[in-house]
């Protein structure tokens, strides 16, 4: 299993920039409507309040490391998770790598063709997103 350690180290090295990715990949989510439980106005308003507290390299690590761990808890939170749910280990990691890629050609597929029916790419996408059975 990976560690807190892991996530952390990531999460330390994250900078004001790498925030407002996450900001944006938050409003994007906010649009989907995949999460009916996720106050996003209120995650990015506390991602917006972490952007302006991002530690530079220059302070201590144990500054870094608590708002890590800060930022870690505010995303857990929102999203309702605990630590162990998100502990994957490098195999489950590698799955799900190769599953969102998977995911992501589909759609860029879907985006491309032209000639496929809208009810014909409704059953693709039913499907794709369901995890195989046994």
């Amino acid at each position: 299993m990976l560690s807190e350690w892991t996530y952390a180290i990531a999460i330390v090295n994250a900078d004001a920039d790498a925030i407002t990715h996450v900001i944006d990949y938050t409003r994007e989510l906010e649009k989907l409507k995949i999460f009916n439980k996720v106050n996003f106005t209120a995650l990015i308003a506390q991602l917006e309040a972490l952007k302006a507290q991002v530690p530079n390299d220059e302070q201590s690590w144990e500054l870094r490391w608590a708002f890590a761990k800060h930022l870690r808890q505010t995303l857990l939170n929102v999203f309702n998770l605990t630590s162990e749910m998100v502990k994957l280990s490098k195999e489950e990691i590698k799955a799900l790598e190769n599953y969102l890629y998977a995911n992501h050609l589909i759609i860029q597929c879907k985006q491309a063709a032209v000639q496929v029916s809208p009810q014909t790419w409704e059953a693709i996408e039913a499907r794709m997103l369901l995890v195989p059975a046994g």
